[in-house]
């Protein structure tokens, strides 16, 4: 620390003084005579009638060892050394590699030159530098003869910069979150081809029951026939105790169906986020340009709807944000009910494409998938995702494994007179998960 460790002193007349405490978090001005407290600026009734704070002591240097990071090490070598310089320093010396002793004796022969040749730069990134150019070879903004227009000059230089990043952060975060969504639901969807293989199966599975649904055959959970496409071999299925062998290759047909369905629905939604990416790319692409204040504002002017409609941007006032939670999952939008009244307001708003959820057996959260009126179901893996947050909000939170309901939201239907919440489902399949916590 500093002898009078950011303490500013104004001596009057009479023995009166004004200290000025220029700390961080703590900053206060005190009213002295004889160097007793008579008044101050905040907490009057703490400080008052206290003899005046003292300078702390100089932290002792503690010895850097094996264990530190070179940027520790730098620190504990001379705890006043530049660190907005020090990443600069271990990438241009190659500080990584080497030892404690070896990265001493460059900081020793750093200190040397700012004390005794000290060149007064503003580096390319704005800061402030007093080792010479042979020394760390940075690209410079400028170069001064004295060190108080140098520093003069970074301020200001780095309080605009300031203000310029302070504008694309208030973009650049979301924005990136947007595209690592984008990017992983596309990984997502290129995995839907794998789903034409099981449509395949499916559809000789049922080739294979009807072709032996004449027989009269007992069977429990599987049963075995030859390959109709390689009769040498045979192929065991798993069936419906409860079906017949018509009825089990029905079932089959029908899955394959849906994977295919569900195949050619991911396909299209491929192609919608491949668009949606690149374009969000080339906003960030622009928006990591701009190097101007008021290029900025041209650029957000220009974006401004497009960032709406990516998302990145949310409309303040255009909207009254809806009374349930809203998510995202693979790329869908998915709502989650709060309470009952949420619940009841959220099965109002779907449309009856929606898919529709909820943990069975148990009170919890209404759930919705929106589909944009879409007849086809989403992919398997994203039903499963999002019938585990609709398990994780309910009573099944603390369970294992949870059935939840899955259906379309025209089957949902609330009877007349029925509490908040409550609703009849007429038709529904019901997939086993774990619960899991999705946040917004």
């Amino acid at each position: 620390m500093a002898d009078n460790d950011r303490y500013i002193t104004f001596i009057f007349d009479q023995e009166f003084s004004l200290m000025f405490q220029i700390f961080g978090n703590t900053p206060n001005i005190f009213l002295l005579k004889n160097d007793e407290i008579i008044e101050s600026f905040k907490s009057p009734d703490e400080f008052e009638g206290k003899p005046a704070p003292k300078p702390r002591q100089a932290s002792v240097a503690k010895s850097p060892n094996s264990d530190d990071s070179v940027k520790r090490v730098i620190t504990k070598l001379d705890p006043k050394f530049p660190r907005h310089l020090i990443p600069l320093i271990i990438y241009e010396f190659g500080l990584k590699e080497k030892s404690i002793s070896e990265i001493k004796e460059v900081v020793d022969s750093l200190i040397h030159a700012m004390l005794n040749r000290p060149e007064f730069r503003v580096l390319e990134n704005g800061n402030l530098c007093l080792i010479p150019e042979d020394l760390l070879p940075y690209g410079n903004l400028k170069v001064f003869d004295d060190v108080n227009d140098a520093i003069r000059f970074a301020y200001y230089k780095s309080s605009y910069q300031r203000r310029l990043e302070s504008q694309r952060q208030s973009i650049r975060p979301r924005m990136e979150k947007m595209i690592n969504k984008y990017e992983s639901t596309l990984q997502e969807l290129q995995k839907a081809d794998k789903g034409l293989k099981r449509a395949d199966k499916y559809e000789k599975y049922g080739h294979i029951l009807m072709a032996h649904a004449h027989e009269k055959k007992a069977f429990n959970d599987s049963v075995t026939f030859p390959d109709l496409y390689s009769p040498e071999d045979e192929v065991e299925i798993p069936v419906k105790p409860e079906l017949s062998l018509a009825e089990n290759a029905q079932y089959y047909y029908e899955k394959s169906a849906k994977s295919k369905r569900n195949v050619k629905e991911s396909r299209r939604r491929l192609g919608e986020i491949e668009k949606k990416l690149d374009h969000l790319k080339e906003l960030q692409t622009s928006l990591n340009e701009v190097d101007k204040l008021y290029e900025f504002q041209d650029w957000y002017k220009n974006h401004e709807q497009e960032l709406l409609d990516a998302g990145v941007l949310k409309a303040e006032a255009a909207k009254k944000a809806p009374p349930y939670r809203v998510l995202e999952i693979d790329g869908y939008e998915i709502w989650v009910g709060k309470n009952a009244k949420s619940n009841d307001q959220l099965t109002t708003d779907a449309h009856k494409e929606d898919v529709w959820m909820h943990a069975r057996g148990v009170s919890g959260s209404h759930l919705v998938i929106r589909m944009d009126n879409h007849k086809e179901m989403p992919p398997k893996s994203t039903l499963l995702k999002a019938a585990s947050v609709a398990a994780w909000n309910s009573k099944a939170r603390g369970s294992g494994l949870a059935p939840v309901i899955i259906t379309k939201r025209k089957y949902v239907v609330k009877p007349k007179g029925a509490p908040a919440g409550s609703v009849r489902v007429n038709r529904e399949e019901v997939e086993i998960v774990k619960p899991q916590k999705m946040s917004s």
